[in-house]
């Protein structure tokens, strides 16, 4: 009994074949599907595949994106849950992004792993990676609210960012609890994102009469 073929559009067939990936991912929680297991699973020939990626590691690559818009909009879903500029919408967002890391994590795996594409990336990074734009907005949002406005969002956003990152990725490895049995992901995170901002606002507190003496003398 031959099986049935479905007929896709140009576009359509990238999509589903993508898509078809993302699912056997998200069934077997790994990475190591086949070309011809994405083909079947999006129903066309073993050989359809190969007239839109060239490899399996374009086909990867391909799915690395979805996955970064399916944590964009876990982001955006946090943000618009809190109160604008909160210290709570800035400990949500660590939340959803540890429990990402845990709901999905082969996904999680893949968007963090140099497939041979790090300059490309790099360049890209500007226009995509929504979910930390929403991260950078929340700590901007956060320090106008306490009265500092001369804070570099950018670079603290990117200290809590490395800190979750760890955070996940040790518990991603089990590795968390080897010197603490009672470390708690969440905990760990909250109280580190609670010394940071504190620390952030007491430093732009400190700098800025020095840079307003500089300004001065300028």
């Amino acid at each position: 009994m031959s099986k049935t073929r479905c007929n896709y559009h140009h576009g359509d067939l990238r999509n589903a074949l993508i898509t078809a990936a993302a699912e056997l991912i998200e069934r077997d929680n790994t990475l190591d599907f086949t070309m011809a297991e994405a083909a079947a699973k999006a129903g066309v020939s073993a050989a359809a595949p190969y007239r839109h990626f060239a490899n399996r590691e374009e086909l990867l690559r391909a799915v690395r994106d979805l996955a970064f818009l399916g944590l964009d909009q876990a982001a955006m879903e946090t943000l618009q849950a809190h109160e604008e500029g909160s210290l709570e919408s800035i400990l949500a967002l660590g939340h959803t992004y540890l429990a990402f890391a845990r709901e999905k994590g082969a996904f999680f795996s893949l968007m963090w792993e140099d497939r041979g594409d790090s300059a490309e990336r790099h360049l890209e990074a500007q226009s995509k990676y929504g979910g930390f734009r929403v991260l950078v907005t929340m700590v901007q949002t956060f320090c106008e609210k306490q009265g500092s406005r001369d804070v570099d969002a950018l670079y603290f956003a990117t200290q809590m960012w490395s800190m979750a990152h760890g955070i996940a990725t040790l518990e991603a490895n089990q590795m968390l609890d080897l010197f603490d049995s009672s470390i708690q992901p969440e905990h760990l995170l909250d109280d580190g994102a609670r010394i940071m901002l504190t620390g952030m606002l007491s430093q732009s507190v400190d700098t800025a009469p020095n840079r307003a003496g500089m300004q001065k003398r300028a």
